[in-house]
């Protein structure tokens, strides 16, 4: 009884040992919850396979919008079976995953042979997984499947450096592997350099000259199988080799953005200093015993960081990384054992008492400032971004002494912070390494947006409605009997494949396709939906059209074909919006209707050709309008437009508006020289109606004032159609 009283203590010593390490994870996870408008793109392939009409975005049109076919698999059949949607089961199935991925990690540690300070390596691992910020901002994936890879690809090391003798772990390994290629594109990048480092790791093991062929076949051929009847399905549903998300982010080589993402992560997370341990511990171990594990890890993060710069790294932050963390964990830790025991031998502390100069001693003194460099700046990062609950387009936080003295005091970190906030500054100008906290507050204000239209009533839209838009998730999951032409060309093979001449540094990474010109009008778009209204005169204060599509629930919708709608909406009680008393502030048909420029960026889009550069425009009544995107510079210039001077007893200010949505730009209304009230766009070039009450400033000397100061992207602001109206009322067209 006596050694089973022991051996519980030691567990039991053991738990509390590791359980802070979890305690923390759980907290930053929790901090850094979220999900994210592209995981709903998979939400809606989803919901299609479901209802009946395959894998695809859009019924009848077989486009492979997706690079996530198992997690997709997955998430349809949870929904099929327990009834929990895809944006419920998404981030709870990711940190099952992660669970996955730490027991994964400890029973390497566990089964490693010839490890010393077994006990210390591998609460040191666990510490250096647990306190990454970045590793718990994917705990829950955002919805994606970002974690799911990361434990497959784990696994799969786990199984090659462990039971590369058996027949059972090579087949473990080789369908991990398969799992993470059907689950990330880069999995068979992956894979072959497993199997290439299996090659090499075998001769070193038997003395042989040769490759052990049956057992690298024994390896390979579940992979191959599997992944080579995935490509023969997708060519023979989608008609392609490769996804269409492939063809519509590929551009070119951006190796310039690439370094800037994989030093941003160096610095951030610490990789400057556990690629250098784990490399210790790789040399350690070939030159004792042979053993190659550290090469693998070494081999696959040093490519994958070669592939990552060659695409430009990512929109999300480091979100391509993630299993990095898991796999140099455990040789950074032996690394730091390694430099204990000979800090430990040093000639200097051999005056000093044992227990001073203990290897495990030695090693936790090295471990503590690694961890505080290693996780430090991230996790200021995480708790700073997730105080912001607002959407804050290519968000910057910028360290400082006022948020982060506490972190500048220590050695290095200025310098570190510096290089680092740098870095992030240019990184966003392009929208690559977008924080978390960007993409929450962007889905959050989506979903508190669009989804009251799941309660909507069933066949309201046309079945030959078609409206073009970009950021397709969570928009049109709630809309899923609404078909849509992506702008960028995620589910659109024309414009996946529409050449792209902006140059690298002009460039936003994953939305540089757009449709080529006339694309949109040979599709046929024909439908513009609007957020849901409240009430009939809340729903016409957005749109030219309202529909009462369920109770306390109206449709605001715009369409270029007035024929159109009166037919397809023919017996229901559809709404339009009518003005008495009209006065022009501003039409910009004929010029610029006695409206003052200041500066070089507004101009008429009726007086010029197609704005080279600019997406395509959509909602404008007529073709001039005011707009501060510049013909030749884009949103580089700056200037402002001033109207002629008006008063109004009563009524409303009504006008059309769209652009960017960043403080640089926007429309001020001054009441005797005051400002009154302010618009802005909302980050695209569809033009919103806004109707405004003046009763607050009747009887006051009025002016409009459309400015832009702003030369970063979306720095631009257009305005039509202004008018004067006296009373607004709705009538059927």
């Amino acid at each position: 009884m006596i050694p089973m009283k022991g051996n519980a203590l030691r567990n039991a010593r053991a738990i509390l040992l590791h359980l802070p390490w979890l305690v923390l994870l759980a907290w930053f996870s929790s901090v850094a919850w979220f999900l994210c408008d592209d995981a709903f793109i998979s939400f809606r392939y989803v919901r299609n396979l479901l209802d009946g009409h395959g894998l695809v975005f859009n019924p009848g049109e077989h486009v492979e919008g997706y690079s996530n076919f198992l997690w997709v698999l997955e998430l349809a059949a949870i929904w099929r079976l327990s009834g929990v949607a895809p944006e419920h089961a998404a981030p709870w199935l990711s940190v099952a995953f992660t669970a996955g991925t730490i027991a994964a990690m400890m029973w390497w540690v566990a089964r490693l042979p010839s490890l010393l300070h077994r006990a210390l390596v591998g609460w040191m691992a666990l510490g250096l997984v647990c306190a990454s910020a970045t590793f718990a901002v994917w705990t829950s994936a955002g919805g994606l499947e970002t974690r799911q890879f990361t434990f497959f690809v784990v696994l799969a090391v786990v199984c090659l450096s462990l039971y590369r003798d058996s027949r059972g772990g090579l087949l473990a390994a080789s369908l991990s592997l398969a799992a993470a290629a059907l689950t990330r594109p880069e999995g068979p990048l992956l894979a072959a350099l497993c199997f290439g480092w299996f090659v090499v790791q075998r001769m070193a093991d038997t003395g042989a000259r040769n490759p052990d062929w049956r057992r690298l076949i024994c390896l390979a051929t579940p992979f191959v199988f599997l992944i080579g009847a995935h490509f023969l399905w997708r060519y023979a549903y989608y008609g392609e080799w490769l996804p269409n998300t492939y063809y519509a982010k590929h551009i070119r080589p951006w190796y310039e953005s690439g370094f800037r993402y994989l030093w941003a992560a160096a610095l951030e997370t610490g990789l400057y200093l556990l690629i250098p341990l784990a490399a210790i511990a790789m040399r350690n171990r070939w030159r004792a015993s042979r053993d190659g594990m550290g090469a693998l890890v070494l081999l696959l993060v040093g490519v994958h960081m070669a592939y990552v710069m060659r695409i430009g790294g990512d929109h999300f932050e480091y979100r391509p990384l993630d299993f990095y963390w898991p796999l140099l964990a455990v040789p950074a830790s032996m690394g730091i054992v390694c430099l204990g025991a000979r800090l430990a031998d040093h000639r200097r502390l051999r005056r000093l008492p044992p227990r001073y100069r203990h290897v495990r001693t030695c090693a936790i003194a090295l471990f503590v400032p690694v961890l505080f460099y290693a996780s430090a700046i991230q996790s200021t990062l995480l708790f700073k971004g997730a105080a912001i609950s607002e959407y804050i387009l290519k968000l910057h936080i910028e360290l400082d002494d006022d948020n982060a003295g506490w972190l500048l005091a220590a050695p290095g970190m200025p310098m570190l912070v510096a290089i680092s906030n740098d870095l992030r500054r240019q990184l966003a100008r392009q929208s690559v390494a977008s924080p978390f906290t960007e993409h929450r507050a962007h889905a959050n204000s989506k979903l508190r947006t669009w989804k009251p239209y799941e309660n909507k009533e069933d066949g309201v839209i046309p079945e030959d409605a078609l409206m073009a838009g970009g950021a397709l998730g969570i928009r049109f999951y709630h809309l899923p009997d609404l078909k849509v032409v992506d702008l960028h060309g995620l589910t659109d093979a024309t414009v996946a494949r529409n050449p792209v001449s902006t140059p690298n540094h002009k460039r936003a990474i994953a939305h540089d396709r757009w449709p080529p010109p006339g694309y949109l009008e040979e599709r046929g778009v024909n439908f513009i939906i609007h957020p849901p209204a409240t009430s009939e005169l809340q729903a016409l204060g957005r749109a030219e059209y309202a529909l009462q599509v369920g109770p306390l629930l109206w449709m605001p919708f715009d369409s270029p074909d007035r024929q159109w709608v009166l037919d397809r909406f023919a017996g229901r009680d559809l709404r339009v919006l009518s003005f008495d008393d009209v006065r022009f502030i501003g039409r910009f048909e004929d010029g610029l209707d006695g409206w003052l420029l200041e500066g070089e960026a507004i101009t008429n889009q009726g007086q010029h050709e197609r704005y080279r550069g600019q997406q395509p425009i959509s909602g404008n009544a007529g073709r001039g309008f005011l707009t501060s995107f510049h013909p030749d510079k884009g949103d580089q210039t700056t200037g402002r437009a001033l109207s002629p001077m008006f008063t109004a007893e009563s009524g409303h200010l009504v006008f059309l508006i769209a652009g960017g949505g960043g403080g640089g730009v926007g429309l001020r209304l001054l009441a005797d020289g005051d400002e009154a009230a302010i618009w802005r766009g909302e980050n695209t070039e569809r033009f919103s109606r806004v109707i405004h009450p003046l009763r607050e400033v009747a009887g006051q000397r009025l002016q409009l004032e459309l400015f832009d100061d702003e030369t970063g992207g979306w720095g631009h602001i257009m305005l039509d159609h202004v008018m004067l109206a006296r009373q607004l009322q709705s009538e059927k067209p």
